[in-house]
């Protein structure tokens, strides 16, 4: 039986967040430092985290993504494939993880990692706080019928600059297409989405 990729994975917690992520911390990471990946897990679960609420509407299934997208990081660091850091933005990279992820486990293959621990301290279970949970699942749910209505191309870009608010350098990297390609998905998908409900959320043409 193969040993749990996850098993050795370092501990992490919930302090200060840093500001800066250098890609010195980065390429620690891709050796396989555990004080490397505590710093960039401090860094950008959160944002992974909103990340993947917003791809699936779910956050239980948001916070499964979110373990599962920092147990590959873990396992590849050990195996050493991680990539270089994309144009300085380790972010762009791990939100293309977190939304295979998302793929992945709306498919069904549903995954119990409990290995970085809860991905926000306060308790979600309190009963004054479920009509607000249960609300914004389901705004995000009919945004994401909205969004279906392009090609996953389009929707790709506007989860890259809307969710995760990358710019369109790093958001080209990150799907390794020119920054032009880039433009020209977001464009579309504004045309398209222009008199929905969505529309506000796309910003202005650049």
């Amino acid at each position: 039986m193969h040993a749990n990729p996850a098993a050795t994975m370092p501990r992490v917690g919930f302090g200060a967040m840093m500001s800066t992520m250098t890609e010195d911390v980065w390429r620690d990471l891709t050796r396989g430092d555990a004080a490397a990946f505590r710093a960039v897990f401090e860094e950008h679960h959160k944002a992974v985290y909103n990340f993947a609420f917003r791809h699936t509407a779910s956050w239980a299934v948001a916070e499964d993504a979110t373990q599962a997208c920092f147990t590959t990081v873990w396992r590849r660091a050990r195996e050493g494939s991680l990539p270089d850091l994309p144009h300085g933005s380790a972010r762009a990279w791990l939100c293309g993880v977190a939304r295979n992820e998302c793929r992945n486990l709306s498919r069904g293959q549903q995954r119990q990692l409990r290995v970085v621990g809860r991905i926000d301290q306060q308790p979600r279970q309190k009963r004054s706080n479920v009509d607000d949970w249960l609300a914004h699942e389901d705004a995000m749910r009919r945004i994401n019928e909205v969004l279906g209505r392009i090609p996953d191309a389009q929707r790709e870009v506007i989860e890259m600059v809307a969710w995760a608010g990358l710019g369109m350098a790093e958001t080209a990297a990150a799907l390794k297409v020119p920054v032009g390609t880039v433009k020209s998905r977001l464009a579309r998908a504004r045309k398209t989405l222009a008199t929905s409900e969505v529309a506000h959320l796309l910003g202005q043409e650049a």
